[in-house]
């Protein structure tokens, strides 16, 4: 039987407005909440350690690593000012992971200088370059038993560095002079 005079009752909904609508708001704020952690930990945690890295690989790009070793030589005697002077070539090596551009070889050492012209030479990476060198022994002088240079280069990152002491291998130089200036009397 149907009582027309009465209202149909509503219909049953499965949640209460106030409830859809705290669930929107725990969803939203799980989502914000997952956003701002990883932005935090990308400046946090992840930005330092790739700008960490960057510089590293920087520095890595420029380190200078260089050898040297000597060529043989045309030597002069001065018997008058008592000096013997050597031109002869040195072999830088570049044993570093980026070309560089030699600009200069030089040794002060008591008794003995080197010098190189004053030019860039491109050297890459792993391989070796002839640098014309005058060396100049005072014969009035104690010879060192080794030679210790100063090289300056310029890296891949136009930064100008003087790398110090590089061990000059293979000398006859000393042992030329010594014989050389015992000839001078």
């Amino acid at each position: 039987m149907i009582d027309l005079d009465r209202p149909a009752p509503a219909p049953r909904t499965a949640r209460p407005a106030p409830a859809r609508a705290l669930v929107l708001v725990a969803v939203w704020s799980l989502l914000a909440g997952v956003v701002l952690g990883g932005v935090a930990t990308y400046f946090v945690g992840y930005r330092p350690l790739a700008a960490s890295a960057e510089r590293a690989d920087r520095a890595g790009r420029s380190a200078v690593s260089v050898l040297i070793f000597t060529e043989p030589s045309l030597t002069t005697v001065h018997s008058e000012q008592r000096r013997i002077r050597v031109e002869a070539q040195v072999m830088v090596v570049n044993a570093g992971p980026e070309p560089i551009a030699v600009l200069a070889v030089r040794v002060d050492q008591p008794g003995v200088t080197v010098r190189s012209p004053e030019r860039e030479r491109q050297v890459a990476p792993g391989t070796a370059f002839p640098v014309d060198v005058v060396v100049e022994w005072d014969c009035a002088t104690e010879k060192p038993a080794a030679l210790a240079a100063s090289v300056s280069v310029e890296t891949a990152d136009e930064r100008v560095r003087t790398i110090f002491p590089v061990a000059v291998r293979g000398t006859p130089w000393i042992d030329d002079s010594r014989g050389d200036c015992a000839g001078l009397g």
